[in-house]
């Protein structure tokens, strides 16, 4: 039985005479094929003398589920013995063919992982030179209605960047939740009034029903808010003009039950289950006016899993509206819940600053550089990490803005040397494509005094500029 259990990987059929299965061997082996991955099932032929009944109780049983038994009575034909095991290797080999399937379909599942999540990383340069772009042409005497509809824009394609890395870290198991108490009804009550105004420009109704006003869980503000949002904004394009959307909040049986609902276009019944699988939607037309990758609501229902709720979509078909339903496990509070910070404050004028920026994108850099030097501030730059490490050491700024993925030396390098060199005598700011929470503490371990995302508002960009010690 040691033997047998050593080669259960290899071996195409097991066939086992009954004296060979006492209790002990039938505990090692019945361990042994709990042992083995998903995709196999060992066809195993036992060669019995005792009726099938009192064997079938006394082994196949105490072999446990994973065991695939056949009873083979002596005496035993040769014809029999052979066709049983010619049965036994065949299915057998149907199990190799799909492991490699599906090893095949995680290999394509793991390059489209990695190829979203450097599409999206790579996006984020040029978004943040468009945005950087907008912003500078937004003064008010200059400001016209093109460069209101191109930073919308650059908005919309940037939450599109961020739902694809989303998607990609989720279905991978990498994404992770900063969780604390969250006052949901709070939340719940922002997310709609920052909905509200895209809901009266498509002529909807937007009602808010809080019926449990201090709901608090213990989540990921951000990731809660995600979820919300992109709820809200599925209802918003998808009811028509005319129609309403209503979203409650009540506690019931220890749970925060939060609904939106909408007199929108509907689900078709055989869409209810699938509309949560990645990249798919219900009927679309050509001109693809509803918009959309379909991978929204696969990020509401991994995001709510992971913290451990339920979401279920419930529609009576095409044209009757939609109603999503989310279920979270209500917690006591221990401090009262932080309401949520009031509306980004303009940064105050600082002083000016000497400031290295580096990065290797013309366009990102050339305008950091005109932005920053239109504050007031001294500008150099460098356009890879071996000339920005040279000056960082020769002329020893009091900030440096530096891009990760530079090429030759990257940007954690520079930070490492910089510290080893300089000690904390240069505020380091990581401005990069890479935002994650794992790219953001290995920016700090690195020494990174901050990270920030491209494409990061400029006002963040002011207010760290401000923080950083004279």
């Amino acid at each position: 039985m040691d033997d047998l259990c050593a080669r259960l990987d290899v071996a195409g059929t097991a066939i086992i005479a009954e004296e060979a299965l006492t209790r002990k061997a039938m505990d090692q082996l019945r361990q042994a094929l709990e042992k083995q991955p998903p995709w196999a099932d060992l066809p195993l032929m036992i060669f019995t003398s005792q009726p099938s009944a009192e064997l079938t109780i006394r082994s196949v049983e105490n072999l446990g589920a994973r065991a695939n038994v056949t009873m083979i009575e002596r005496p035993i034909r040769v014809k029999t013995m052979l066709s049983a095991a010619r049965a036994a290797l065949r299915a057998r080999d149907r199990q190799y063919e799909i492991r490699d399937l599906v090893d095949e379909l995680q290999r394509r599942v793991e390059e489209r992982d990695n190829f979203l999540a450097m599409l999206s990383h790579e996006l984020r340069n040029p978004l943040a030179a468009i945005s950087l772009a907008v912003e500078s042409s937004e003064r008010p005497e200059a400001m016209v209605p093109e460069a209101a509809i191109i930073s919308r824009q650059t908005r919309h394609l940037a939450k599109l960047v961020d739902d694809l890395l989303d998607i990609a870290r989720v279905t991978t198991g990498k994404i992770s939740l900063n969780k604390t108490e969250v006052d949901l009804a709070d939340l719940v009550e922002h997310c709609a009034e920052m909905m509200r105004a895209r809901a009266d420009a498509h002529g909807l109704t937007l009602t808010l029903r809080i019926k449990a006003p201090h709901a608090t869980v213990f989540g990921d503000p951000v990731r809660l808010e995600q979820i919300v949002n992109n709820l809200l904004s599925n209802a918003v394009k998808y009811t028509p003009s005319g129609g309403g959307i209503e979203v409650s909040l009540e506690a019931e049986h220890g749970e925060a039950v939060l609904s939106v609902r909408d007199t929108g276009k509907g689900i078709a019944p055989e869409m209810l289950t699938r509309i949560w699988d990645m990249f798919t939607q219900a009927e679309t037309t050509l001109d693809r006016s509803e918009g959309g990758m379909g991978i929204g609501l696969t990020l509401v229902k991994k995001l709510v899993e992971l913290h451990g709720g339920d979401v279920r979509a419930y529609s009576r078909g095409r044209g009757n509206g939609s109603e999503f339903i989310i279920r979270l496990a209500l917690t006591q509070p221990k401090t009262a819940a932080p309401r949520r910070p009031a509306a980004k404050p303009l940064p105050e004028k600082t002083s000016s600053r000497r400031i290295l920026v580096i990065e290797d994108n013309t366009d990102i850099r050339d305008l950091l550089r005109i932005k920053l030097h239109n504050l007031g501030h001294k500008v150099d730059t460098a356009e890879d990490g071996a000339k920005g490490l040279e000056k960082l050491l020769a002329n020893r700024p009091e900030i440096a803005l530096v891009d990760i993925g530079l090429p030759g030396i990257d940007g954690y390098e520079v930070a490492r040397r910089v510290r080893r060199e300089l000690d904390d005598h240069v505020y380091l700011i990581a401005l990069t494509g890479y935002g994650q929470a794992e790219d953001r503490k290995k920016a700090l371990e690195a020494g990174f005094n901050v990270h920030l995302t491209k494409p990061a508002d400029f006002v963040d960009l002011q207010n760290v500029l401000g923080r950083v010690p004279l």
